[in-house]
């Protein structure tokens, strides 16, 4: 980021954005709206939020049309107009912000089959292992520690961060970044009981594919197919602790937050979200655009463009319906428990009504 400048008109022209104010302002780097200094540009893209925005020392805002007249009110600010500020704030902070890529090269200590392939740009880095008919393409960079096993494909402008581990006969895409820890291509979790009890292993003999644009997170395992591939779609992006099981296939653009979990033989489709902690069992099957909860257990079947969440997991609204039904549980009680006085009361008024006119009558 040091040295970079940009004006106002600039970053409005890049990112499509309106300006209020002046466009001549010089931005030179982008913050937090709290720890923003002269000179940094920042976002605010929610209402509640502006309490804490008023000590903001930035030159320049990303807000919304609808913030806008309040962001006004708040300090001496140029503003930037967009109808997504915190996608506007991104493309910004990509403008400054920028991976260090290190010069091409093998590193002495790194250990390289004579079939294997390396492209003259490509980087790596110390203790890296490349072995036999493996391929590493342009420009990408292998960090200190990598393993890739044979026959593996590593196409142009990927990341491998530290202690990567990407086992036989794995395809990674262009522009692919794999963060420190992952193993990609480790065996799938089958076994079949025997006569005795006893688990015998089902041979894992597929491959991993993982295709363009896709990241994935630090220590997160993706196991290779039974028989052939266990897929991630392009553009998904994947957070850290998170177990993809054999023969899954996840579609394109999907994001997967932390410490998700998808059984083996699953199907997953385009613009799926996962929340944390979000469990898929096997051979499920979820339609396009869904989104499910945090903590969510999926045991069916999902319907494009669904929200589900709970455990089991249920559509959005039907779970809210039930959840209002529970805590109306103890006030219901309440009421049972007054309408059974009422009943017994009643009873017992018509008892003694009843006995009063038989002594009546005999007397």
């Amino acid at each position: 980021m040091k040295g970079k400048s940009f004006s106002l008109r600039d970053i409005a022209e890049f990112t499509g954005s309106r300006i209020v104010g002046d466009p001549t302002v010089t931005i030179t780097g982008v913050a937090a709206f709290d720890s923003a200094r002269p000179g940094d540009i920042t976002f605010v893209a929610q209402k509640k939020l502006l309490k804490a925005f008023s000590d903001c020392r930035a030159s320049a805002v990303i807000t919304s049309a609808e913030l806008e007249p309040l962001v006004m009110k708040l300090g001496n600010f140029s503003l930037l107009v967009s109808d997504s500020p915190q996608l506007t704030f991104a493309r910004v902070a990509n403008l400054f912000f920028e991976f260090p890529m290190p010069e091409p090269g093998i590193h002495h200590s790194a250990i390289v089959a004579p079939s294997a392939r390396v492209s003259p740009s490509a980087h790596l880095g110390p203790f890296v292992h490349v072995s036999e008919e493996a391929e590493i393409g342009e420009r990408s960079v292998l960090m200190t520690g990598v393993y890739v096993g044979r026959n593996v494909t590593i196409g142009s402008g990927c990341v491998i961060f530290p202690r990567v581990v990407i086992l036989d006969g794995c395809v990674i895409g262009n522009n692919v970044v794999i963060h420190a820890g992952t193993v990609i291509g480790s065996d799938g979790f089958g076994y079949v009981a025997d006569e005795k009890g006893q688990h015998v292993k089902i041979p894992q003999v597929g491959s991993v594919v993982i295709e363009d644009d896709v990241e994935i997170g630090a220590n997160c395992t993706v196991d290779r197919a039974t028989f052939g591939a266990t897929r991630i779609g392009k553009g998904t992006k994947i957070d850290n602790l998170v177990h993809i099981a054999h023969n899954v296939v996840i579609g394109q653009h999907c994001i997967l937050a932390g410490q998700v979990g998808i059984a083996g033989s699953s199907r997953i489709g385009n613009h799926v979200i996962m929340a944390g902690q979000v469990g898929i069992a096997d051979h499920v099957t979820i339609g396009d655009g869904v989104r499910i909860g945090a903590k969510s257990g999926v045991a069916a079947n999902v319907p494009p463009r669904t929200d589900v969440v709970g455990i089991p997991a249920i559509q959005k609204d039907d779970l809210f319906r039930l959840y209002a039904n529970i805590k109306r549980i103890e006030r219901l009680k309440k009421d049972i428990e007054r309408l059974k006085e009422f009943v017994k009361d009643f009873v017992s008024r018509q008892g003694s009504s009843k006995g009063g006119g038989d002594r009546k009558n005999d007397g």
